[in-house]
């Protein structure tokens, strides 16, 4: 079986719904673990619903039981009728939620790789929407904006609309480090938007 393909932190806490702080906590306690690319700490993309499935808990847990939870669903992806018995006393079903989660991770790497592309060569090596030369972070910032979907196909008809909403997720998953660079106006809510 390959290995689940790889999110930054901000992608894991923006698909499963947990704070990034959430995310953070998990990797100190090593209740989800890494790996580090490139200088960056980097997760697989099904730690997004076994950090789901521990938010949902009404109890808290010992980091001893939520390790044992968070490899029941990394390791054996239960499906969402499955249970886990964490002791005589108390057992741990998958809910629908980490379910969709799990499957949202999935969807969401399968099209962040049809439609973000970051290539050195291209723009100077700022990530782009695939095939084109309009930037992620552009498309994601015109989005949240309030840029209507029309405009947008007006504005940029080489783009599928099911990449508007990657560009927004990654651009949130893969934040810009340092200081804002320009700004991008939004023809139809009039708004200014950073760059």
């Amino acid at each position: 079986m390959p290995p689940a393909p790889l999110l930054t932190r901000n992608e894991i806490a923006e698909i499963s719904g947990v704070s990034i702080n959430a995310v953070n906590k998990a990797l100190e306690q090593r209740v989800a673990k890494a790996r580090r690319q490139r200088g960056r700490t980097l997760l697989a993309a099904d730690e997004a619903a076994a950090l789901a499935l521990l938010s949902e808990l009404p109890i808290g847990l010992s980091i001893k039981f939520k390790r044992e939870v968070r490899n029941w669903i990394v390791k054996r992806n239960p499906a969402r009728a499955e249970e886990f018995e964490l002791s005589r006393a108390l057992r741990v079903a998958m809910t629908e939620n980490a379910a969709d989660v799990a499957k949202r991770a999935f969807d969401y790497v399968r099209m962040r790789e049809k439609y973000v592309e970051v290539d050195p060569g291209k723009m100077g090596g700022v990530p782009v929407i695939r095939g084109t030369r309009v930037p992620v972070r552009t498309l994601a910032q015109l989005v949240e904006g309030g840029e209507s979907r029309k405009a947008l196909r007006e504005d940029y008809p080489h783009v599928p609309e099911e990449a508007h909403d990657v560009a927004v997720l990654w651009a949130k998953g893969n934040p810009r480090r340092g200081r804002p660079v320009g700004k991008v106006r939004t023809r139809s809510a009039g708004r200014t938007a950073v760059a």
